[in-house]
């Protein structure tokens, strides 16, 4: 079974100031680096949910909009399971430092745990927006959000979650342009 690559890029980016899916990391939109990890760890198709349609497609992405913008990260997995016919692998665009080999390391995890609804990437500050889903998935996390839960944290402990442990460096995510500078 194939697994499709989503890369949820419709955050309001206060902290940054600007679209963080588009600013770029070595002179590569945030997006497009999360994308390419993706690709490269197996994913296809690969997608955007949410975020800039315009902007995204200039940059070869293509994207499905959010039904519920500013909805959140458990909003837009939500939005990306129903679009899906597939069992999916959910990125969020500011994890630049994401790569292939941590992608297919999800997917390993995901084919030794078939029950787990999702396999989450965690390091030793907890998960991370880095996970491998399964299509079947979409009707408990209906019933987590329909529980008032609006925490990607609280929604995981209420999901039949797996973990890989990953490094770090690999899941740092950019949510200013300190954090950008602390990695340079």
């Amino acid at each position: 079974m194939s697994w499709t690559g989503v890369v949820l890029a419709g955050g309001a980016s206060r902290r940054m100031g600007v679209d963080k899916a588009l600013v770029e990391v070595d002179g590569v939109a945030m997006a497009a680096r999360v994308a390419r990890a993706l690709t490269d760890g197996g994913c296809d198709p690969v997608l955007c949910q949410g975020g800039d349609a315009e902007a995204l497609a200039t940059l070869g992405l293509a994207v499905t909009a959010d039904s519920q913008p500013g909805g959140g990260p458990l909003a837009g997995i939500l939005d990306a399971l129903a679009a899906a016919d597939s069992d999916i692998v959910v990125t969020a665009c500011d994890l630049p430092w994401l790569d292939g080999d941590t992608v297919h390391r999800l997917l390993t995890a995901a084919a030794a745990c078939p029950d787990a609804d999702v396999v989450v990437a965690y390091d030793v500050h907890g998960p991370h927006l880095a996970g491998a889903w399964r299509a079947r998935a979409r009707q408990p996390l209906e019933h987590v959000i329909a529980g008032g839960v609006r925490s990607y944290r609280g929604a995981l402990e209420r999901l039949n979650t797996a973990r890989l442990e990953v490094p770090a460096s690999v899941v740092a995510n950019v949510n200013s342009a300190d954090d950008l500078d602390r990695r340079r």
